[in-house]
Parts: C-alpha cells; sequence; structure tokens
C-alpha cells in the first residue's frame, strides 16, 4: 500500500558519505515501471542530533491533527529513520521516479545532481558509494492504519563534493543551500543557477547544520 503523505515541508540539507546509492538512474529492482532514486548517507553525530531536534516539533504537530482526525485509536508511531552504525548515523532518503496521473498517463520525475562549484553534472558522470556529497531532501510525514504515523526523507537533490573512484532535472544548487566547495570535484557542465522554479523557491527553508 502507498503511503499517503501530509504536508510539505522545508528542505533540509546535510553532508557525508553515501554508502549506497542509485542516483543517476533510478532502481527498478522493486518498481520495474518507474524505479526508485535513492541515496543512503552515513553522518556525524551532530547533524543527526540536528535534523531530530528540527523534526521533533513537527513530528508532534503532524501526529496531534492525526490523533484528532482518529479519535480513541491507537496510534503506532515510527521512530525517525536515522541509524546509529559504525562510523556514524545511516539516514535514507528516496524519491520515486514517476507514477500515474488520475487520468492514467505517466508522469517522470529526476534527481537534481551537481558538482562541488554547483554546476550541472554531465549525466556520463557516475556516483557510486563512497561518494562524499551534501544532500539536500525534505521529510515527508504519512500515516496508514497498518502501519501507522512516521516520518519518510524524500530525496531531492546531491552535490558531490569527492567523487570516489569507480566513479554526478534542473534546478539551481543554491536552491538547495549547496555552494561552491573549495578542492571538491569539479565538472565541466553548464552551471544552473536561475533555473530553479520560483514558486518551489518561496516555500523552502534551508536548514543550515
Amino acid at each position: 500500500m502507498a503511503l499517503k503523505a501530509r504536508k510539505k515541508h522545508e528542505i533540509i540539507k546535510v553532508k557525508g558519505v553515501a554508502k549506497y546509492c542509485h542516483l543517476n538512474e533510478p532502481n527498478k529492482k522493486f518498481d520495474p515501471e518507474f524505479g526508485v532514486y535513492s541515496c543512503d548517507l552515513i553522518i556525524d553525530k551532530e547533524q543527526a542530533d540536528a535534523i531530530k531536534q528540527k523534526l521533533r516539533p513537527l513530528y508532534e504537530e503532524e501526529l496531534r491533527e492525526v490523533q484528532e482526525q482518529h479519535p480513541g485509536k491507537g496510534i503506532t508511531q515510527r521512530e525517525f529513520p536515522i541509524d546509529e552504525v559504525d562510523g556514524g548515523y545511516l539516514i535514507k532518503a528516496k524519491l520515486k521516479a514517476g507514477g500515474r496521473k488520475m487520468d492514467g498517463g505517466a508522469y517522470h520525475l529526476s534527481i537534481a545532481l551537481y558538482d562541488s562549484a554547483g554546476k550541472h553534472l554531465d549525466p556520463e558522470v557516475k556516483v557510486y558509494g563512497g561518494s562524499t556529497v551534501n544532500v539536500a531532501f525534505r521529510p515527508k510525514f504519512w500515516y496508514t492504519a497498518s502501519m501507522g504515523f512516521g516520518v519518510s526523507f524524500e530525496l531531492q537533490a546531491v552535490q558531490v563534493l569527492k567523487l570516489s573512484e569507480g566513479g554526478v532535472s534542473s534546478i539551481a544548487a543554491s536552491a538547495f543551500g549547496f555552494t561552491t566547495e573549495e578542492e571538491g570535484f569539479v565538472n565541466g557542465g553548464e552551471n544552473l543557477e536561475g533555473g530553479f522554479d520560483a514558486e518551489e523557491t518561496e516555500e523552502e527553508v534551508i536548514a543550515n547544520f
């Protein structure tokens, strides 16, 4: 069953090392038609704590609304998807690469990818696990009767700071809080500044950790 997202919240940016990622092409193992973009990211404790601190009041506010809409019903409360692992804390951000409209037509989504200078990456440059990256994600709270209430992280954009050996749609890098990183990975692609949709910009406030 698909999880129905609730309100649209501000984008959060974090820096870490990609553990597993599908960024250039969606992973179609469990979704053969459209696939899923994803990035499993190892971050430090300071950032993990900052994310929890930012999410806690949003979580409690949305949970109260769900409880008011379902009075007397015991609602399972899912923990934040932030797990302590060797080397730090693991977060998982995903974006379904497409879906079906009400009329049955298909729509497609992609991930905005940038180099350390905020330039759009050449599609031929592949991003693998082990790369140091900035990740922009949007928290999405959800509720279903069977699974309860929780939050997931919807992947929005990735900036590659250090490309690992083995091998980065068009929204301006600055709109996600990405700035030029000295001594970082720089690709020969064009600069996308100004390409970000103005309507989205008005709704987003970047959390700078």
